[in-house]
């Protein structure tokens, strides 16, 4: 007898056991269409200009050679003395800080994702702080 795995419906406070491949129980599916009309709204919202960047040949390009450059080692791990395969090239000076730095290669970092993720989390920190400061 093969028994299929359940879970509790997404909805907070329902208990409705499901499918584990599924997300909300009947009485609850409209709140999947829902969620993914306010992440769509959202994504919408955000600069076109920047994802159309990341979308672009150039940009493409760009992150080849910087991989290439640097043997698609990440380089936070390198200076550290530790060897990891890079897989995010990161703009060291942010494009919203810079845009005309965008296909620098001096501006562009291969990091893991590890590292990546590390540096946005300092980096969303200090623009909080500094937002702070100016309030």
């Amino acid at each position: 007898m093969i028994t299929i795995p359940v879970r509790k419906c997404n909805k907070v406070n329902c208990n409705e056991l499901i499918n584990f491949n599924e997300s909300y129980c009947d009485e609850h599916k409209q709140l999947s269409k829902q969620s993914n009309k306010d992440y769509d709204s959202l994504r919408n919202k955000r600069d076109n200009q920047y994802r159309k960047f990341y979308n672009s040949k150039a940009w493409k390009d760009a992150r080849h050679i910087s991989m290439l450059r640097h043997d698609s080692l990440c380089q936070e791990c390198l200076r550290n003395g530790l060897y990891a395969q890079a897989d995010v090239i990161d703009h060291i000076v942010e494009l919203r800080d810079d845009y005309s730095r965008r296909l620098d290669q001096s501006n562009l970092e291969p990091l893991c994702h590890d590292c990546h993720n590390k540096k946005t989390y300092r980096e969303k920190q200090r623009r909080l702080s500094e937002q702070n400061k100016n309030n």
